[in-house]
This record gives structure tokens, C-alpha cells and sequence, in this order.
């Protein structure tokens, strides 16, 4: 779950027993937060199994009160690595996640990227897959599957309709993979962040404390920090008080552009593409240069056409 990602190793910005709060009392939504904390803290704070237990009632409270909020008005869909969904086949191969297997059907190949080196082509490295679910991406879209290959210097995107075990046909790539992790999905917010005129983005940690007041109050048993804290929920490792462009991962919306606006005519009736999702470095073992970003476009009349662009900072 999205509320599980404080992991190990990382700036302590949890309350601890010192700081007098009753963990054997909470109540919120951080089910086994700290089952995950450096070790040197672990003498600080009650065991992994109190927190679980105390949590239980209301593990999914915090994801409810985000998804209230986020059906008020405009939303994205949120996607964060869950360790916690099973990533093994044949269930994963049908919903969305990182590194492992690519879901394929019958006369699907490896992509292959050729240089200079070898003109025959390397093979791609397989990124992930998104199962679209966001709402506001229209019908056409739901449901179907679009998963990322990465070369020396293409990006090659696939989509599937209506994917299933019965049409799967597995395809093995010729290095190691990255690790499996699935994606969960969550709706968050959108807003404008700066001039009335520019496209509303999804909210930033911060502006959601404030906007939706239950999210501190869940958090503050836990820390003096909450904003600080619902980012690293949000993408772990990451500090401060917002997630710029190569921390995240959503769908549906607007791009959140670090260069300039991509040419994303469809290749057979010209018309432009709409934005599908973007992801930035979220990929463990993985780096698409510097703070780099993969946006993908599809289009609405002939959605097995899509399109991926790779901006870096």
C-alpha cells in the first residue's frame, strides 16, 4: 500500500518515543511505518507488530480520505511502487509495474535497438506497464495496457486492448531484468501552481496538508513533520515539501514538461495525441540521465498508436 513506503536508511523524520508520542495508541493510517526504520532506531519506537496491530482497523483511512478529496474536483492517478502487491506471474503480467516480464500476445518480439556496433540491434531494456484506469482519459482508454522499452536511443511503446492470460504469450528478453515491483494507482488532486493561465498539475505534499486537514492529522502521531513525512510516503527518499518532475509517476492530466511541448501527431491520421502518463525515476537500478523524464502520448482514434519522448535536465 502507498502508505507502507517509509523504508529503511533514511533522513528520521518520525516521532520517536522521545519526542512523547503514544505509538501504542494510534490509530491512523501507516500501517507497519516503521517496520521499516534503520535499525540504530528501532530501540525507540514500539515493535513493527504493536504498530500493525493498532493499525488494522484502519489501514486504508489515509488512501480513503486522499480519493474523497480527489473526487471533488479534477484529478490524476498517482503511481507508486507497492511492494506489498503480488509481483509474480501469471498475476503481474496483466497490471501495471516496473522491470520483470512484459505482458505479449502472439507475434510480439523484443524490441531491438541497432548502432554503429552492432547494426543486427541490441536488445531494448523492458521499463514497465501501465494498466490505464483514470477516468478522465476517456473510454477508449481504460483498460487497455501500454508498456515502455528503453534503447541507446529509442523508446518503443506497446498497447494492448482488452489483455488477458489466454492471449499472453510470453517473451523473455536476453539480459537480466529489473527487479519486478507492482504500481498502484491513486487519485490525488490537481492544481494550479503558479500563473492563472498555466495547466493545473498534481497537488504538492505540502498544499495537501493543508487543503486536506485530516492528512495531518493522521500524520502528526508520527511526526512534528507531516508534509515532510506524505512525501516520502509518496516517493520515498525523497525530502522536502514537493515532488518535482523526475519523482513522480501519473496518468491522466497534463504533463508536467521540463523542456518544451513534444510533436505528438498520430503517425496515421495526424491529429494530435493526448497525453497518457509520464514517469520520471522511479525505476531501482535504473537512470534515464540526468533527472530524466518518459512521457507517453496515444491517440484517441487509433489508440494502438502511441507515442514516448525522453526529456532529461
Amino acid at each position: 500500500m502507498l502508505w507502507n513506503k517509509i523504508k529503511g536508511k533514511q533522513k528520521p523524520i518520525l516521532g520517536t518515543a522521545h519526542d512523547g508520542v503514544d505509538f501504542h495508541h494510534f490509530d491512523g493510517d501507516l500501517r507497519g511505518v516503521y517496520s521499516h526504520l534503520h535499525p540504530a532506531q528501532s530501540s525507540s519506537v514500539a515493535s513493527a507488530q504493536t504498530i500493525q496491530i493498532a493499525t488494522q482497523r484502519n489501514q486504508e483511512r489515509g488512501c480513503q480520505v486522499i480519493r474523497a478529496a480527489a473526487a471533488k474536483g479534477p484529478s490524476v492517478s498517482f503511481l507508486c511502487l507497492d511492494n506489498e502487491l503480488p509481483n509474480s506471474e501469471p498475476q503481474i503480467v496483466l497490471q501495471s509495474h516496473v522491470g520483470g516480464i512484459p505482458y505479449s500476445e502472439a507475434g510480439a518480439t523484443w524490441p531491438l535497438c541497432g548502432d554503429e556496433s552492432n547494426p543486427s540491434g541490441h536488445p531494448a531494456r523492458f521499463l514497465l506497464q501501465v494498466r490505464l484506469d483514470e477516468p478522465s482519459l476517456g473510454q477508449v482508454w481504460q483498460g487497455r495496457l501500454i508498456e515502455v522499452f528503453f534503447g541507446k536511443l529509442d523508446l518503443f511503446v506497446r498497447s494492448y486492448a482488452n489483455p488477458s492470460l489466454q492471449k499472453h504469450v510470453p517473451i523473455y528478453p536476453a539480459t537480466t531484468p529489473f527487479d519486478c515491483i507492482a504500481l498502484s494507482s491513486l487519485p490525488i488532486p490537481i492544481e494550479r501552481r503558479a500563473e492563472e493561465g498555466d495547466d493545473p498539475l498534481p497537488i504538492s505534499p505540502k498544499e495537501m496538508c493543508v487543503k486536506i486537514p485530516e492528512i495531518p492529522q493522521l500524520l502528526e502521531k508520527f511526526t512534528k513533520d507531516p508534509p515532510g513525512l506524505l512525501t516520502q510516503i509518496f516517493r520515498p527518499g525523497i525530502y522536502g515539501y514537493d515532488l518535482e518532475e523526475a519523482d513522480i509517476a501519473y496518468q491522466g492530466g497534463y504533463p508536467m514538461l521540463i523542456q518544451v511541448s513534444h510533436d505528438t501527431k498520430c503517425d496515421l491520421c495526424h491529429a494530435p495525441m493526448r497525453f497518457l502518463f509520464q514517469f520520471g525515476e522511479i525505476i531501482p537500478g535504473f537512470r534515464k540521465g540526468d533527472a530524466g523524464v518518459i512521457y507517453i502520448y496515444g491517440c484517441d482514434s487509433h489508440p494502438d498508436q502511441c507515442k514516448g519522448f525522453l526529456d532529461s535536465q
